[in-house]
């Protein structure tokens, strides 16, 4: 888990996106429906659950995809210009992260009924309908980084693939 969470070493500023004023939004929109009609918000969750993975199947997809064309080459260039190569999975990591705990989430508020203490239930759907918001926000995000990668391959192809980053080769 170190290593996740290493990847994942955002700045505030990266978490305080649009992305997270929509969670909290629909976390306050999912509080409200579970002390109004509390069975409607119980009827949402294979809907929800569905998306979150769908989102999710497509995140990991994207990260095998990013690191595919991460060969020996590219990841030299990489060094050289002192990036990590895990900043450009981190969107895809921190969505992944986010929609498994959506997902255990929506496992604990499919277990309630509408009978549920209120309290609880307000809870759980606000946690809930946060936390799936913010996974199904946060791949906009990712699909960001996405074509910043992409641009950062097209500029790798001006730099020659053998380049010289300065250490001995070891034999």
């Amino acid at each position: 888990m170190r290593d996740l969470w290493s990847a994942m070493d955002f700045r505030f500023s990266e978490v305080l996106r649009f992305d997270l004023c929509w969670a909290l939004a629909a976390g306050f929109g999912g509080l409200a429906t579970a002390l109004i009609t509390p069975a409607a918000m119980i009827r949402t969750v294979p809907i929800a659950a569905s998306l979150v993975g769908v989102v999710v199947g497509a995140v990991i997809a994207g990260i095998a995809v990013q690191t595919a064309f991460m060969d020996q080459a590219f990841l030299r260039k990489i060094k050289a210009i002192g990036r990590d190569p895990a900043r450009y999975i981190a969107p895809f990591l921190f969505t992944a992260f986010v929609g498994i705990i959506a997902m255990l989430s929506m496992l604990v508020l499919s277990a309630m009924s509408a009978k549920t203490l209120q309290p609880i239930l307000a809870i759980a759907c606000f946690i809930s309908s946060f936390l799936t918001v913010w996974t199904m926000g946060s791949l906009l995000q990712a699909l960001s980084t996405l074509v910043q990668f992409i641009h950062l391959k097209v500029d790798a192809l001006d730099v020659p693939d053998d380049i010289d980053l300065g250490n001995p080769v070891s034999k």
